[in-house]
């Protein structure tokens, strides 16, 4: 088990859609590898009362569970027959899906939920139950996207934002844990603009030439960025001397330069922060729009509790 894990199983939400089935299959050949159950989850409230349809609520209440029933049998058989040396069990939950996921998850490693494809408007416009279990689950979720004939994960990079911060910090050891347990390349991903970055743990190369320059050397920014880069690297490569490391100092938008890095990769890792009331708003934009734009798994990982 990599060691930032704490978790007893893996939680992947089903709902009888092929996303969900083939994000509950990269669930479980992460699950294979850590030698860790698979948990498949349903959470759903029975229907409320129908005046217009002569069905008690009891009836109703009886096919809900009927039908979670097979939702559940046919995903844990789908399950098996992709990762049969796994133990998967089916769970069933009344409350609303994010609810019944949040709570699902409480001793698990991590959650995986499927998204719907890239090019569709769930790119744009990501589910609530989605959005609500990235916002408050507190373990690390996995927002699948991807093909579902052959889920993953695999030996491409594993794609991470770093910035030296603490936030990040957390998801970049998560992605050299992961890269290892794969046996994937990492790459580290540092965007940069004219302004100073805010929170970076070692000055910045615009730090460095001063607020007075009047002609700036970019040939000399972009070294100096990769050399901070090269310098918030340098303990996960001493952690992890297997991992193969690729590094790319970029000027521009962080999430445009890791969704770049993303097209050779096979997931992305993004750090997030806090987790009161309003954590919705400090998800952070690079989190975001990844999480609406990729077409690939996304995870997204606090770290330890503040």
């Amino acid at each position: 088990m990599w060691p930032s894990a704490s978790g007893q199983y893996i939680v992947a939400g089903v709902d009888g859609s092929d996303t969900s089935l083939a994000a509950a299959r990269w669930a479980a050949a992460f699950a294979e590898k850590l030698a860790l159950p698979i948990h498949l989850v349903h959470s759903s409230p029975a229907p409320g009362p129908m005046p217009d349809i002569a069905v008690t609520p009891a009836e109703l209440a009886e096919r809900h569970r009927a039908y979670r029933s097979d939702l559940l049998e046919s995903a844990v058989e789908s399950v098996r027959q992709w990762a049969p040396a796994v133990e998967t069990r089916p769970f069933a939950d009344d409350r609303a899906p994010a609810s019944g996921l949040i709570a699902a998850a409480e001793g698990a490693a991590m959650i995986v939920l499927g998204a719907t494809g890239a090019g569709s408007v769930e790119r744009w416009i990501l589910g609530s139950t989605v959005l609500r279990v990235v916002t408050h689950a507190r373990c690390p979720v996995v927002v699948w996207r991807g093909d579902p004939a052959n889920p993953g994960p695999d030996g491409r990079p594993i794609v991470v934002g770093a910035d030296g911060s603490p936030i990040s910090a957390a998801a970049t050891r998560l992605a050299f844990e992961w890269a290892e347990l794969l046996t994937a390349p990492v790459t580290a991903v540092r965007a940069w603009t004219e302004g100073a970055a805010a929170g970076d743990s070692v000055p910045t190369a615009m730090q460095l030439l001063g607020p007075t320059a009047m002609v700036m050397d970019w040939d000399a920014v972009a070294r100096a960025e990769a050399g901070t880069l090269s310098t918030i690297i340098a303990p996960y490569r001493k952690d992890f001397p297997g991992v193969p490391v690729e590094e790319r100092s970029r000027r521009g938008s962080a999430a445009r330069e890791l969704l770049r890095a993303l097209d050779d990769g096979q997931m992305a890792v993004v750090g997030s922060k806090g987790w009161g009331r309003f954590r919705a708003a400090l998800l952070g934009s690079t989190s975001q729009n990844l999480l609406h734009r990729a077409d690939r798994p996304i995870v997204v990982h606090r770290g330890a509790d503040d």
